[in-house]
């Protein structure tokens, strides 16, 4: 992929960054004043309703097109969804998704920005420690009860971390121990374009089209936790299909 950026690509990331450091404090506070009115009841509304204006909006002016993509049933009941990670918009991404009832599973930190950290404090994001995965296990076990009681769903990343090259990485098991304890289905998304517009290590976009691809829900309900390693493989194998990496991936293990 060519590294070469144009003016107008660097006067459009000038804009960009203009328009976060506008909206985010007018964001955090306007969110802020609604939670209070509201005593904490607008949770959802505000990450479905605010976050899908804030993710639609921010894209618009990096000047990012979302072209979202249903293949079969739209999910309805409370699912774990995945997504891979290997762009700078998935953020702005997966806020612009508009699904119900969902909670992210952020890695710690994202504290350390404090807009972030107030925003994910609001809305009841979970916060995890993915550097230990005891801790993070725990974490979400402590989560599990309030995310029973409100039918939420959870959005994970299973590589971990951002990919740097845009191939998709290893998965952990931490989103498929999720779907069985709470016995939801598991729903992949598949991001498609974004690591070709704006690289995981890089703030400039070029402008552009990216292709959300939501799949069918995977039932859960006879996984054993046994073979939790099987259906995490197996689940990432579609990823490198859908990536075109699947004949690579098998080059690399003859």
């Amino acid at each position: 992929m060519s590294t070469d950026i144009g003016i107008f690509q660097k006067i459009r990331l000038v804009i960009t960054l203009i328009y976060l450091i506008i909206l985010l404090p007018l964001l955090v506070a306007g969110m802020a004043i609604l939670m209070i009115v509201s005593l904490g009841r607008l949770q959802d509304f505000l990450i479905r309703w605010v976050g899908h204006i804030f993710g639609r909006s921010t894209m618009a002016v990096a000047g990012v097109r979302m072209d979202i993509r249903y293949h079969g049933t739209k999910p309805e009941e409370p699912a774990v969804f995945l997504m891979n990670h290997c762009s700078t918009l998935d953020l702005f991404i997966i806020t612009s998704l508009h699904l119900p009832r969902v909670r992210f599973i952020a890695k710690k930190e994202l504290q350390y920005n404090p807009f972030f950290w107030a925003i994910a404090k609001m809305t009841g994001q979970i916060m995890i420690d993915r550097k230990d995965t005891r801790k993070a296990l725990q974490q979400l076990n402590e989560a599990y009860k309030h995310i029973r009681k409100n039918r939420l769903s959870i959005m994970f990343a299973p590589e971990g971390t951002r990919s740097r090259t845009g191939k998709i990485m290893p998965f952990k098991s931490g989103a498929f121990h999720t779907a069985v304890d709470l016995g939801y289905p598991v729903v992949p998304i598949y991001i498609e374009g974004a690591y070709e517009l704006c690289p995981g290590n890089s703030l400039l976009t070029r402008p552009g089209t990216v292709t959300i691809h939501i799949h069918e829900p995977v039932d859960t309900s006879g996984w054993d936790k046994k073979n939790i390693r099987e259906y995490r493989d197996e689940m990432r194998r579609r990823y490198l299909e859908w990536n075109g990496e699947i004949e690579t991936e098998k080059a690399n293990t003859v």
